[in-house]
């Protein structure tokens, strides 16, 4: 999605010269609380600021100047010229603003009155913001050990000491225990639990309904003095449904299918499937 969101103003004009019309919550997009204008500008650049909620919609009245938009992870630039044109910014996108023209005049409406808390002028502030992990409102996290770009969706539950990498996606109905260990770019979808004892290294992919146990010999009430180790190496993908016995390591790149049990190691770049699990090929 571009960061460029240019919208048309309601233009009534004639022979006798141009007129626009704006008005709040209509032809622009929030109610307007806040304007100012930039007018008599130099060769200096200006901007390079954040707001965190505040929106706003930038009209170059007369003259030119060009806009850089920064979400942290893409940048987009624009040049204002036209005064029946407005540029929307979102919260939390970086600007900068260049190569004012001399004659420039740039209004700005704004969505807030002024708060100095409302803006970020650190752009690695700026990034730490935007780079934090994503945790559903119906999610129940306690860990503050969650890695920037990591999702955690709805209904979700996180124990206190867990500790997830950085750009995971967490799927909505899934829990993990304190005593867990899971890489970057890890993928964990809908329906799995994730126990005491599990280790998902970097790049793995656990498909949903994926079951995990950590106690081959389970009793209601009592528990072993320590938790089996499960180790799922890089790369490796588990199928839906699959389920996995406790003290296994799944090789690096290995591929388990969907519905199969595992209940010995599973080998580098191996391909496993059926109850139990048997190698039927390799990766390439």
């Amino acid at each position: 999605m571009s960061l460029v969101k240019l919208i048309d103003l309601p233009s009534f004009g004639d022979e006798r010269g141009g007129l626009v019309a704006i008005e709040s919550n209509q032809s622009i997009p929030f109610d307007v609380k806040r304007l100012y204008y930039i007018f008599k500008t130099s060769t200096k650049p200006r901007g390079f600021h954040a707001h965190i909620d505040l929106r706003q919609v930038a009209i170059c009245l007369k003259g030119s100047c060009r806009f850089i938009l920064d979400n942290g992870f893409v940048k987009e630039d624009v040049i204002l010229d036209n005064p029946t044109q407005g540029l929307v910014i979102e919260g939390l996108i970086w600007r900068e603003m260049h190569d004012f023209s001399e004659d420039c005049v740039l209004l700005v409406l704004a969505s807030e009155h002024f708060t100095e808390q409302d803006y970020i002028r650190n752009y690695n502030e700026f990034l730490q913001v935007v780079n934090q992990p994503y945790i559903h409102p119906l999610s129940d996290v306690k860990s503050k050990n969650i890695g920037q770009k990591t999702k955690v969706w709805q209904y979700s539950v996180i124990f206190p000491q867990a500790v997830i990498g950085e750009n995971c996606n967490i799927c909505a109905h899934t829990m993990i225990e304190n005593d867990v260990q899971i890489g970057d770019n890890v993928t964990i979808k809908s329906g799995v639990y994730v126990w005491d004892g599990i280790t998902l290294e970097d790049n793995v992919f656990i498909g949903p309904s994926v079951t995990f146990t950590n106690d081959k010999t389970p009793r209601s009430k009592q528990y072993p003095d320590e938790f089996l180790k499960t180790v799922v190496e890089q790369g490796a993908s588990i199928g839906a449904n699959a389920t996995i016995l406790p003290g296994i390591r799944i090789g690096q790149n290995a591929l388990v299918g969907a519905g199969a049990v595992v209940t010995k190691d599973v080998p580098e770049k191996a391909i496993v499937v059926g109850n139990p699990a048997i190698i039927k090929g390799y990766v390439k």
